[in-house]
């Protein structure tokens, strides 16, 4: 069974290609098409690209930064980068 990866960023498949693994061992891929590195998955959760439709759906609750980074287990951090590229793209 051969499975291929679909890049992260630029979405295309057939173009990904093992690159060594991050220090804890998990296996790093590299697109060839755009050139940037991913992971299939993370220790981290706030490193996981479908932690921002988590922190939307939090926001619109109304709840506190502090209270969003210990529901998802991430650093306060996280939610002020995402709130500060979510006005980035905005304007």
């Amino acid at each position: 069974m051969d499975i291929k990866l679909c890049c992260h960023y630029c979405e295309k498949q057939g173009s990904v290609r093992k690159h060594g693994k991050s220090r804890a061992g998990i296996p790093r891929y590299r697109c060839s098409a755009c050139g940037r590195t991913f992971q299939t998955r993370y220790i981290y959760p706030g490193n996981e690209v479908d932690i921002y439709p988590l922190i939307q759906a939090r926001l619109n609750e109304g709840l506190s930064h502090s209270d969003i980074a210990n529901q998802l287990g991430i650093n306060v951090e996280i939610i002020s980068r995402y709130i500060f590229m979510s006005d980035k793209n905005i304007k």
